[in-house]
């Protein structure tokens, strides 16, 4: 799989890789900035800043070690309320330049409203990010992050294989129409979206395991299997995309004590 590249050191921001999966290139052009903004938001130790690219219900996950003195591996989810307090202290060495110090931006995935990339803040972190479009501004929605050095992941091929199991067992059973073995299939506190664009004014509607078994129930089985992509896979984190009869989704994942499990995901309908 061949992915896009943008790499901003200044204000310049310049492509440097071919063109992968999907490819829309206003979407790209207006998801770029605002991921260097998140970033050098951080540097500048600019809370603000941060915060304006976000949309305020963003779903962003990461491995938090030895939770609470236990010894064992937890996700934790960074609310817009933690990435204020973090935004105002990170930094606080100055060792990353708000200019000079580089963001990473590498494109997954994008459509007319949805982008999907990878975030490489200098070699600090990483987010594998969902941006999207409400209302006509851009705002990021969905994230799994990790720390740089878990990018080098000697394992990828077979972190990528088992990724793509998780995620076409999950996508069969939502062909199936197979509410507990949807649920079975994902993180406990799976956060699941997408924009509501049917009205005068759209906004971002989360899906709770409870909402979700409802609506399966409800639902006729695909007539059609999905297809699923895996775009990347660190030691930590994955990302992929189901391409379904009725949708195209795109989830992350996180490696929990050995299993990767899906603990986000975005979707936007498609025209049947």
């Amino acid at each position: 799989m061949m992915i896009r590249t943008v790499l901003v050191a200044t204000t310049m921001l310049a492509a440097i890789a071919p063109a992968a999966f999907a490819d829309d290139a206003e979407t790209e052009a207006a998801l770029v900035p605002l991921a260097d903004r998140f970033a050098r938001g951080f540097y500048a130790q600019d809370a603000d800043q941060v915060l304006s690219t976000v949309h305020p219900e963003l779903s962003k996950l990461g491995l938090r070690p030895n939770f609470q003195g236990f010894g064992r591996m937890t996700i934790e989810n960074l609310t817009p309320g933690d990435l204020q307090i973090l935004g105002e202290f990170y930094n606080s060495d100055g060792r990353l330049d708000p200019v000079t110090s580089t963001v990473d931006v590498r494109f997954f995935d994008s459509t007319g409203d949805t982008g999907v990339f990878q975030l490489n803040a200098d070699s600090e972190w990483y987010d594998f990010f969902v941006g999207t479009r409400i209302n006509d501004d851009w705002v990021l929605v969905n994230c799994a992050y990790g720390s740089f050095e878990w990018t080098n992941n000697p394992d990828r091929s077979e972190h990528m294989d088992q990724i793509h199991d998780v995620v076409s067992r999950y996508a069969s059973a939502w062909d199936a129409g197979d509410a507990a073995q949807v649920v079975a299939s994902v993180y406990p506190d799976f956060d699941r979206r997408h924009v509501d664009r049917s009205g005068a004014r759209e906004y971002l509607a989360p899906e709770t395991l409870e909402t979700i078994a409802i609506e399966l129930d409800a639902a006729a089985p695909a007539t059609s299997d999905a297809t699923v992509t895996v775009f990347e896979a660190t030691r930590a984190t994955g990302a992929a995309r189901i391409d379904a009869q009725d949708r195209v989704e795109w989830v992350f994942l996180l490696r929990v004590e050995g299993d990767w499990q899906i603990v986000n995901s975005f979707w936007e309908p498609r025209s049947l």
